[in-house]
């Protein structure tokens, strides 16, 4: 089976990429449930791919294959798809989840190209994964998805990045009409992501949290503390515990 996490937000900083992040690594560590799947993650911030641009994700025993896309324009989403085809038909005997990292930049997409864009995500069983941060457009925006193409943001998760402060902090987002539709109405999951140390994730920099902790080097080589590597193995702990909810959408 294939299910294809799609991270989005309404800005770039809101964590996106740390998201995606926590989402490969939550099917690499393979517990809470989770089946035994090939990891297959995408960059489509190609202004700033710090997900699998250089010293971030790359293909080796736990991640099956990586790429590189631009998807602000909607012929390139059938670009991408003739890409992942052999993926879709590996889906047919095996567990495969897709991890794509869209740019702040993608709003384009979604408004010009909504019927391609929707059949793209339909094939690819994409799942929404909306980051919300601690402004209003981190609402609207959402909303802006969800009266675009209602179909494809029939269900989904939002993520609530914990650097913006804990659940009541998100003013903007508690209480709002499209809270009470989606998440009321239990179409949607709501999720948070705990928060990694800052020095810790500076020494971290793009290196994936498996790498960073089996071999203890993080950021252009940098040897990891032993402080680091506490710290990166209780964020990952907590992190994927809190994320594994994506396998439940997508069924």
């Amino acid at each position: 089976m294939l299910k294809t996490y799609m991270v989005d937000g309404d800005k770039g900083g809101i964590g996106k990429t740390m998201v995606s992040r926590i989402i490969a690594d939550t099917f690499i560590k393979k517990e809470n449930g989770l089946p035994d799947a090939k990891v297959i993650c995408f960059d489509a911030d190609h202004t700033n791919p710090d997900f699998c641009g250089n010293g971030g994700y790359v293909q080796d025993d736990s991640i099956f294959s990586i790429g590189l896309v631009n998807l602000d324009d909607p012929d390139n989403w059938m670009e991408m798809m003739s890409t992942v085809e052999p993926y879709l038909e590996m889906a047919e005997t095996e567990e495969v989840r897709i991890i794509i990292s869209l740019p702040a930049t993608i709003q384009r997409a979604f408004t010009t190209g909504s019927e391609v864009v929707g059949q793209a995500m339909e094939m690819l069983n994409a799942i929404p994964v909306w980051v919300v941060g601690d402004t209003e457009d981190s609402v609207t925006q959402l909303e802006k998805r969800y009266e675009i193409m209602p179909r494809r943001f029939e269900h989904g998760i939002v993520v609530l990045n914990q650097k913006f402060g804990n659940r009541d902090k998100f003013i903007h987002w508690n209480g709002s009409d499209i809270q009470k539709e989606i998440i009321g109405s239990g179409d949607w999951i709501e999720t948070t992501i705990p928060v990694l140390g800052a020095a810790t994730a500076r020494r971290l920099g793009r290196t994936p949290f498996h790498v960073a902790e089996s071999t203890r080097i993080g950021f252009r080589g940098e040897k990891l503390g032993l402080g680091d590597l506490i710290a990166v193995k209780a964020f990952r702990n907590v992190a994927t515990a809190d994320m594994a909810c994506v396998e439940k959408m997508g069924e």
